[in-house]
Order: C-alpha cells, then sequence, then structure tokens
C-alpha cells in the first residue's frame, strides 16, 4: 500500500506541474491587446476636406482610439450624407456643436489630416 499511495503522489505532482508549466507557456505567448492605426487613408482627401463647408469654425479636434470628435463654434456646416458614402467610415454622429466620425483604424491618420489643414 505505501508503495501505491508514493506512486500516487508522484503521478500526480507530475500532473500538475505539467499542467502549471502549459499554462505559464500560454501567459508567455498570449498577445496583449493592441490597437492597430494605418497610416492611409481609404477615401481622397479633397473629397473628404470638400464635406466640411467651412474648416474655420472648427474649435478643437479630439482624438480617441476609434474616432475622431470634431467640435465647432455652432452648429456643424458638414454634408453628412457625403461623409456616409467615403469608404473607411463606419458611422457618424451629429450633435449641436459636434460632429464624431468612426473610423476604426483609420481615425490616426483623419486626425492628423483635420489638424494639418486647421493648423491650430
Amino acid at each position: 500500500m505505501y508503495t501505491k499511495s508514493k506512486f500516487k503522489l508522484i503521478f500526480y505532482s507530475l500532473i500538475t506541474f505539467g499542467l502549471i508549466w502549459i499554462k505559464w507557456k500560454k501567459q508567455i505567448k498570449h498577445q496583449k491587446n493592441t490597437i492597430y492605426q494605418v497610416d492611409k487613408l481609404p477615401f481622397n482627401e479633397e473629397v473628404f476636406l470638400g464635406c466640411f463647408d467651412n474648416l474655420e469654425q472648427i474649435i478643437n479636434i479630439e482624438l480617441k482610439p476609434s474616432r475622431v470628435n470634431v467640435f465647432f463654434n455652432s452648429s456643424p456646416q458638414v454634408n453628412v450624407e457625403k461623409l456616409k458614402k467615403l469608404k473607411g467610415i463606419s458611422g457618424i454622429l451629429v450633435s449641436s456643436n459636434k460632429i464624431s466620425i468612426i473610423l476604426g483604424e483609420f481615425s490616426q491618420a483623419t486626425y492628423l489630416l483635420l489638424k494639418n489643414k486647421k493648423e491650430f
């Protein structure tokens, strides 16, 4: 009986350490959540900027991981229908003095485009 118990103890210890070793290997291989951004825009810059009637009304531009918020002096003068048709824009939210353009991985490139054209 003693050798049988000793054998079980060794067997279970090997299985336990084996499972722990497998878990540690998986944790090492696990990639952290990263945000993927693209530098090229899928649409023409001039067509995108043409959707805004007056760039001088823009007060501020904010960059979020998947969207760009554009703040205006008064109600936004933007051609929403033209913006919706552009490739790469997955959604638009318009409020009284702000427009949020949901772009996903193209948000940083769009932010830089608007920031360079506005030149705060």
